[in-house]
């Protein structure tokens, strides 16, 4: 018989999402991946969002969160000559009161960064025996939070800011492979450096994102010593990338690192008919005449 999935509640701090991710990441919340995420682990039955929307970026969200849900809490301070927020203080109210009035939901999911909400993370394990899953921003997360959750998560992870980097260096890996002579192997610096000069990238982020490459299993490094130097040589596992899919195998062409123009393939026109040579017409040989003598 199939394991039955816990019944899981999220509660969103819309305004640290947007907020942080668009300060630190320069990019927007994908709350549809999310939703993706979190459905992997518990059946996600009830989801709300809360943030001050008031704000004009956050106010051109709400038709996006409203393809996901319809539960919107809009935390706009009342008082016009007061700037407290109240996102924080409408949020925890919500949670004690669906902690005490509903006993079907095993897990308790909060997306936010901030301290304020760990004393009801404890409570709802301790108290009310629940699990707690908190997502937050990476760099914009209380430490103290994660450390008090049953588990948490931080976005955006690895892949999602690594993820154009591994691209470019797999092109340029799976080039070298099939052109690179038998005295020669593919290096760490040469392949930063050849990434970073072909697509005008950070060369500090590729660095970044080849290590956690190396570090994710996905390639193998291995040290060699040559002309008294060491050398580190790189050993990708095509086959792991494949299974996890970051790399299409169909594409594992050996060409990608170089920019194709499409081929010119001639169509075959209907010939018209050739004109026929305008027949030579003989002209009648003249007559000779003979003059009488």
């Amino acid at each position: 018989m199939k394991k039955k999935r816990m019944r899981a509640a999220a509660f969103i701090d819309y305004e640290h999402w947007y907020i942080s991710m668009e300060k630190i990441y320069h990019k927007k919340p994908d709350i549809g991946a999310w939703l993706d995420m979190i459905n992997e682990r518990a059946d996600v039955r009830e989801i709300t969002f809360f943030a001050d929307f008031s704000n004009e970026s956050l106010s051109k969200e709400i038709s996006k969160i409203r393809e996901y849900t319809n539960k919107i809490v809009d935390t706009k301070n009342p008082n016009p000559h007061s700037e407290k927020d109240f996102t924080d203080f409408i949020m925890l109210d919500n949670i004690y009161q669906k902690a005490y009035a509903d006993d079907k939901t095993d897990v308790f999911i909060l997306f936010t960064g901030d301290a304020h909400f760990y004393s009801v993370v404890a409570f709802l394990k301790a108290i009310c025996r629940k699990q707690v899953g908190v997502y937050g921003i990476k760099g914009a997360c209380s430490s103290q939070l994660k450390s008090t959750a049953s588990w948490w998560v931080e976005l955006p992870t690895d892949l999602d800011i690594f993820k154009p980097y591994y691209d470019m260096i797999l092109k340029n890996i799976r080039y070298l492979e099939h052109n690179l002579k038998p005295d020669q192997s593919i290096t760490f610096r040469n392949t930063v450096q050849s990434v970073a000069d072909h697509y005008s990238a950070d060369k500090e982020k590729v660095t970044a994102a080849l290590q956690s490459l190396i570090e994710s299993g996905y390639i193998d490094k291995n040290e060699t010593k040559a002309y008294r130097k060491t050398v580190i040589t790189l050993k990708t596992n095509w086959d792991k990338l494949i299974a996890d899919g970051l790399w299409v195998a169909e594409a594992a062409n050996g060409n990608l690192f170089i920019k194709k123009t499409a081929e010119s393939v001639p169509v075959k026109s209907k010939q018209s008919p050739k004109p026929k040579a305008p027949s030579k017409r003989r002209t009648p040989a003249k007559r000779k005449t003979t003059k009488a003598k």
